[in-house]
């Protein structure tokens, strides 16, 4: 609904009860139900035909629409209106606009009757989607409550087929077959524990295995080291033996020169 709307061609609305008496105020002759709300708005307004142009008796019409607009406005609640009913007013205004008559006052109010009316039938609607809400939440305690009586009767029969559910429906009919394929399945269950630990003992032993190769190459590597290590201080100990001699030999050589020139000084 577009208050604002700008019609090309607008049509005077229709108006029931505009054909009594007509009475004369002022310049203008209206019928009689209309003087109130003429009166009115001249004391509020002003002449608000004034400005226009028009002929008198277009002005006439203009402001007899106009004011049966305003009237209706007057003597109807918001729950009485109707879209059409606003668009028959927004009409009526908007024709006195282009007659260049003074009433935005009034499209200004209608704009503030529109946006009422809208949140009226949002209200409406709200009301009517809470209800379908209660229903449908009274459907489902409802539905509750039998889908936990159904439960409780036939739990028996839900045990029951639980014991069948991807079973032959035959179990429990032969006690001595029943027997025997219960020692069936303990076997297998026993053969797939065996081969799940024959996994794990093989598992371990690789493991073993690969941690005994780890060590033999440790102790490798440490005999080859410390063969090593055996060689370098035996070098060490040479080297250091000859040093020594090394070192004796200059003592003694250094102890000879020194008596040689002593000696050759008493001499002289």
């Amino acid at each position: 609904m577009k208050i604002d709307a700008d019609q090309t061609v607008l049509r005077f609305p229709h108006f029931s009860g505009l054909d009594g008496k007509h009475v004369t105020i002022g310049k203008y002759c209206l019928p009689l139900s209309l003087h109130p709300t003429l009166k009115l708005i001249i004391k509020v307004y002003g002449d608000v035909a004034a400005t226009s142009k028009m002929n008198p008796r277009v002005t006439e019409s203009i402001y007899r629409v106009l004011c049966a607009s305003i009237k209706e406005m007057h003597d109807l609640r918001l729950e009485q209106i109707t879209e059409c009913r606003i668009l028959k007013w927004r009409d009526a205004i908007k024709i006195a606009l282009r007659g260049n008559f003074k009433v935005n006052f009034a499209m200004e109010h209608l704009k503030k009757i529109a946006c009422a009316y809208i949140g009226l039938m949002e209200h409406q609607r709200l009301e009517e989607v809470a209800l379908r809400i209660s229903k449908l939440e009274a459907e489902l305690s409802a539905s509750k409550k039998e889908h936990s009586k159904i439960c409780e009767q036939s739990k028996v029969y839900m045990d029951t087929a639980k014991e069948f559910i991807g079973k032959a429906v035959s179990l429990g009919m032969f006690k001595a077959e029943n027997r025997c394929l219960e020692e069936r399945n303990r076997r297998r269950h026993r053969m797939m524990h065996l081969d799940y630990l024959e996994q794990s003992i093989n598992e371990y032993k690789r493991e073993n295995t690969q941690i005994m190769t780890a060590i033999q190459v440790t102790t490798q590597r440490y005999l080859d080291i410390e063969t090593e290590n055996i060689v370098l201080r035996a070098e060490l100990s040479e080297l250091s033996a000859r040093l020594q001699s090394l070192n004796e030999i200059e003592s003694i050589s250094l102890m000879k020169e020194s008596n040689d020139g002593t000696g050759g000084g008493i001499q002289s």
